[in-house]
């Protein structure tokens, strides 16, 4: 079975990989930093906090959808290089 990639294909796949890994790591740090026990004072910063967190998994999810479209292409593209090929008469 023949696979079908080209360069700028794999390239894609690469980058949104690794922007997946970027999203999930930027997430997280944000996540970590909240803190529930802040004194009153600090409830603004702690939301604006949050509203970091959730945009960076918002961003790691556009990511992930992307990469799903690229795949199923991907897929797609390898499936029509494997059908068989008609004898010419």
């Amino acid at each position: 079975m023949a696979m079908v990639i080209d360069t700028t294909t794999f390239n894609d796949i690469a980058r949104h990989l690794y922007g997946v890994s970027e999203g999930l790591l930027d997430g997280m740090r944000k996540v970590v930093t909240l803190n529930p026990d802040l004194p009153e004072r600090d409830q603004q910063r702690m939301r604006a906090e949050w509203l970091q967190a959730v945009e960076a998994f918002v961003r790691v999810n556009h990511e992930v959808l992307t990469l799903a479209e690229l795949l199923r292409a991907l897929l797609a593209a390898n499936d029509v290089a494997s059908e068989p090929k008609a004898a010419l008469s």
